[in-house]
């Protein structure tokens, strides 16, 4: 009796210990720290489909929107969003899929990520009057391409969500399989919500209507002072038994927006802030050996307007892209290289990272260093106007492009564009009259609303298809324009029109081996070089510094996580 008694206590505590080990989560646990740190824009929207537009909105996007996947600093793809997933690759039957389950976490409301929420991002994507050069990510599913141009139905796309968690994604054909899985590691395709987005499109402009799938959620904006992310306490966690900390360690991240870069700096160096990614132009040289740096997979750019009389010649777009020492711009950023084409380096060649990439193998088509003498003689004269952001690095790009072109015979004028398009904000008002606002510098590119344009060009996946099909008629997935039966094909916001280009990109669209599909891009790429409707500067760095904070990291774009980053 005494030893059958024994045994039960035994059990009943291993029981005990067993629920005990199981929950770790206490009420009273301390919620985190806040880290202070600085970007080098302030940002007006938070919508994932369009994170390509900038470096600093590729950024923001990967904090607070998780993806499928996840391409790591080494270039490995790892899941994020997914559980697993299989792919059928069956010539007997014609079937060619990929199956993806998803993994088990939640919007910052509480609710699920499910499979509709992917199939419904990806569908807005897709839709012919949606503005996302993202949606060239997608065109191997099955009557994606037809989708966007028209001719079909977004709903007769090759994507179903068969269940809450279970996604399956149909081809025509075989296609590069591993090259498709890193195309969904792109921040521009993270899954949104029907529910949040359909009747809203100022959704992500504002706090009270912005839900996040990733580690941080928006909690404040107060635009022209702060910015400010907190934990998504629903991220990758049980609520009810897991830490607080489980998935995400610091509480809150404040983005101030108040100072100039110069006192961005001092504040960091008095240890008012434990991480800038925005240091002065004039401090970068004494920074170069201290910052952190990574390759952002992007290219600092000029868009010409080849609408514009003066620029439509392809002999003054020539004329000054030849005036342009690429050197000295990227000695004046010290965070950058010379851009001696598009693509940018770390763009894979193959189906997946290797030392080899695109740009080694495709080499250099314009020259680092200026050519003034043979851009005056191409260059007619004339008189244009370059936009900017309105930014120090920005303008000290646009003073070095100013007196460049004007040494060869063109009068330029310098236009700077705040992001915020409210009176109140570029007042400097402390109390802005409205809850949101739009994007001035983003309308104006998208409108097309400009001479020449200083861009990122940013790669939205290691593919050198996203970066050269958008300016291919049929890619440049701008909002088309329909008649009846009939519809006015899109063309790339630079207005660039070629039909031996668009033949090469469509080639290139029905070569569904990456490896012979980048041969052609590379003949792309080398004809986009001879017509420059963009004409690239330097290929830029992520950098920053920080000071007290530990477990920082970074992934295959350059961008920082701060997931699990402690303070010393």
């Amino acid at each position: 009796m005494t030893k059958r008694l024994l045994a039960m206590l035994f059990c009943i505590a291993m029981i005990v210990s067993a629920f005990t080990g199981c929950s770790s989560y206490d009420p009273d646990e301390d919620v985190g720290e806040t880290i202070n740190l600085s970007l080098s824009e302030e940002l007006y929207e938070f919508d994932p489909m369009y994170a390509y537009r900038s470096t600093e909105a590729v950024q923001m996007a990967k904090l607070m929107y998780a993806t499928l996947f996840t391409i790591n600093e080494k270039g490995k793809l790892e899941n994020d969003l997914v559980k697993k997933y299989e792919i059928v690759n069956d010539s007997d039957k014609e079937i060619y899929r990929i199956d993806i389950e998803l993994g088990d976490t939640c919007w910052s409301d509480g609710n699920k990520v499910s499979a509709s929420d992917v199939l419904y991002a990806w569908k807005r994507i897709l839709n012919p009057k949606t503005v996302s050069d993202a949606a060239v990510l997608l065109y191997d599913i099955k009557n994606a391409y037809d989708a966007k141009n028209g001719d079909c139905s977004v709903d007769d796309i090759g994507v179903n969500a068969i269940n809450t968690t279970t996604l399956q994604i149909s081809f025509d054909e075989p296609i590069d399989f591993e090259a498709f899985l890193y195309n969904l590691a792109s921040p521009c395709l993270a899954p949104v919500r029907e529910t949040v987005v359909a009747n809203n499109p100022d959704w992500s402009k504002k706090v009270a209507t912005t839900v996040c799938s990733g580690p941080f959620t928006l909690r404040e904006v107060a635009y022209g002072k702060s910015l400010t992310l907190e934990r998504n306490s629903y991220y990758k966690r049980n609520r009810d038994k897991d830490s607080i900390k489980k998935a995400v360690t610091p509480y809150r991240l404040v983005f101030d927006f108040t100072k100039s870069e110069a006192d961005q700096l001092k504040a960091f160096e008095n240890g008012d802030a434990a991480y800038i990614a925005n240091i002065p132009t004039e401090n970068r040289a004494d920074y170069e050996k201290k910052a952190e740096t990574a390759n952002s997979l992007s290219t600092l750019s000029c868009y010409i307007n080849t609408n514009n009389e003066l620029l439509a010649d392809a002999n003054v777009r020539k004329a000054l892209s030849l005036a342009v020492d690429r050197t000295a711009i990227a000695e004046k950023l010290v965070f950058a290289k010379a851009a001696t084409a598009l693509v940018p380096s770390g763009v894979f060649e193959g189906s997946k990272y290797s030392k080899k990439d695109f740009r080694s193998v495709g080499g250099d088509y314009l020259s680092a260093t200026a050519n003034t003498d043979e851009a005056k003689k191409l260059a007619n004269g004339g008189s244009f106007s370059i936009t900017i952001q309105d930014n120090e690095a920005d303008e000290a790009v646009a003073e070095m492009l100013k007196t460049a072109w004007e040494s060869v015979g063109f009068k330029v004028d310098i236009v700077k564009l705040s992001h915020a398009d409210n009176d109140d904000i570029l007042k400097g008002e402390t109390e802005p009259s409205k809850d949101y606002y739009d994007d001035a510098y983003l309308e104006t590119l998208q409108n097309g609303d400009f001479d020449v344009m200083l861009v990122d060009v940013n790669a939205t996946a290691p593919s050198a298809f996203s970066v050269l099909a958008p300016y291919a008629a049929g890619y440049s997935c701008r909002d088309m324009k329909f008649e009846v039966d009939s519809y006015e094909e899109a063309v790339n916001v630079t207005g660039y029109e070629s039909e031996e280009y668009n033949k090469l990109i469509d080639a290139a669209y029905a070569e569904k081996k990456t490896s012979a599909r980048n041969k052609i891009l590379h003949d792309a790429e080398k004809l986009l070089m001879e017509d420059l409707p963009v004409i690239p500067l330097v290929f830029t760095e992520n950098a920053y510094v920080s000071d007290g904070l530990g477990k920082l990291t970074t992934d295959f774009f350059g961008c920082t996580s701060f997931t699990k980053t402690t303070v010393k």
